[in-house]
């Protein structure tokens, strides 16, 4: 399996010698570097984890992506196989470049409370993500002088880093002054005020509160931030920073230089979207028509023996360009949120279909694609009072297929458990429907997932891997670190 290269962005931009940090320095040591150059750093290392290394494991893993024709390079992703080793790199830069970082802005930031809480937003943002993928990680003696940190179980990670960031956002306000930062779609690093990250901490408080619901009782966290109603109204994305030049594209750019044709298009969302019969072209957005059409390939192999000779050129692949965005959250996922609410918890059916429409509607805004949610949400995927995470969870899914967000897209497919498997196979698919290139499936069943040819055996088939093995950069080091838990082993919000 080839390393995953990418550039360090806000390295390569602001030239700071604290993106060299090891994962068991002590942040407290660092000094004489301004928040405001420490902090946009941060967050570049931050999108280079989110743009390129976690969103093509979660991604493969969620059947958003498959191999493409003839490549080879994420061939193991998509037979749902993350190895200790493919993680390092990913590892490394949460821990040693955007959590270090940010630690030291925070301790730079004592009594400036929006600066604060812009650090400690994006802190619990990154504590979520590990938590997500590993299930457990080092929290309460990480960044410390411990260099051998335990590993915290992952309901007390979460638990900390809500509790962090609650008392952050209480103590901001509105106009609280923020250093100079490149979230929420800035072109250039500038200071603000901590509105949006008011907005942005509840988003993703709000994200926390849901991923633990089926674990933990959370209905009046929830409706306390549903009362305050002051989430995110525009997508957290990093699109207008980046430079037509090397050493300040897009990171998914930067390992488009690298790897050029493997990541193509799942013949399960090119399919689901045709199937939808109504002109749905959210895809268009990110993705590339191939020579075949918007059409994608199947999981778990390159077709050098089921489709011998067919070019990477024929199936739909990324368009990538110097700027492609990196988003962290967007308003369809919040939408997506509430109507889940309203569905499951505080059962409101009329409040959830009109969130779950709402938050189709946003996913059209975020491609910037003619609108056509009325036909969808009547058509193809109804809200239903019987099945209503179903549909929910399929078009979450879709969305994040448009929006290249392949780690949240695994995450949300584990724990709602929509899409589900069908039981059928990459191999049947691939003879009924991609060797055809059908743009509307003749075989597969839209809106499910299927079982990749030569899945990984540990997983199974009509399985979906539950977590990445501990990355070896840390379990070489740390005498602490747990023995390897299966991967179909759930992390604990998905413990049911």
């Amino acid at each position: 399996m080839k390393k995953i290269l990418y550039t360090l962005a806000g390295c390569a931009v602001f030239g700071l010698s604290s993106c060299d940090l090891d994962i068991n320095d002590n942040p407290n040591a660092i000094t004489s570097v301004e928040n405001d150059n420490i902090f946009p750093t941060a967050e570049m290392n931050l999108a280079a984890t989110m743009g390129v290394g976690f969103n093509i494991y979660g991604g493969y893993n969620a059947e958003l992506y498959a191999q493409n024709a003839g490549c080879s390079n994420y061939l193991e992703y998509s037979q749902f196989h993350v190895t200790s080793t493919n993680t390092n790199a990913s590892y490394t830069q949460l821990y040693s470049r955007v959590l270090q970082q940010l630690e030291v802005v925070r301790r730079q930031s004592a009594g400036n409370p929006g600066t604060y809480l812009a650090a400690t937003t994006l802190r619990a943002y990154t504590f979520q993500v590990l938590v997500d993928a590993y299930g457990e990680t080092p929290y309460s003696e990480a960044l410390t002088d411990e260099t051998q940190p335990r590993y915290d179980e992952g309901a007390d990670v979460y638990a900390g880093v809500i509790a962090e960031l609650e008392a952050a956002k209480a103590a901001a306000e509105a106009s609280s002054t923020v250093c100079a930062n490149l979230t929420f779609g800035k072109t250039t690093a500038t200071a603000g005020t901590a509105g949006d990250w008011l907005k942005f901490a509840n988003s993703v408080l709000l994200k926390l509160y849901m991923r633990e619901s089926g674990v933990t009782d959370v209905k009046a966290k929830v409706a306390s931030l549903i009362a305050e109603d002051n989430f995110i109204t525009e997508d957290v994305v990093y699109d207008k920073c980046w430079g037509n030049a090397t050493g300040s594209y897009s990171p998914l750019y930067t390992e488009y230089l690298k790897i050029q044709n493997d990541w193509a298009l799942n013949y399960a969302v090119s399919a689901t979207f045709k199937a939808e019969g109504v002109n749905d072209t959210r895809l268009n957005a990110l993705w590339a028509e191939g020579e075949k059409g918007m059409v994608g390939t199947a999981s778990g192999t390159n077709l050098s023996t089921e489709m011998s000779g067919t070019q990477p050129a024929a199936f739909s692949i990324p368009a990538f360009r110097y700027d492609i965005p990196v988003y962290l959250m967007t308003v369809a996922e919040v939408e997506f949120f509430l109507a889940e609410y309203y569905a499951t918890m505080h059962v409101d059916h009329a409040k959830a279909k009109a969130f779950y429409e709402d938050a189709v509607s946003a996913s059209f805004q975020t491609a910037g694609a003619t609108d056509v949610t009325a036909a969808i949400v009547s058509e193809a995927y109804p809200y239903s009072t019987e099945e209503p995470m179903k549909s929910i969870g399929v078009q979450k899914w879709l969305h994040y297929a448009s929006t290249l967000q392949g780690f949240e897209a695994w995450c949300e497919v584990r724990r709602i458990g929509y899409p589900a498997f069908s039981g059928q196979t990459a191999e049947d698919i691939i003879d009924n429907d991609v060797k055809n290139f059908n743009l509307v499936p003749a075989y597969y069943q839209p809106g499910t997932l299927y079982t990749p040819k030569s899945v990984y055996s540990l997983v199974g088939a009509n399985n979906l891997l539950q977590r990445f093995d501990y990355a070896q950069s840390s379990t070489q080091y740390n005498n602490n670190a747990p023995a390897t838990k299966q991967p179909t082993v759930p992390v604990f919000w998905n413990a049911k």
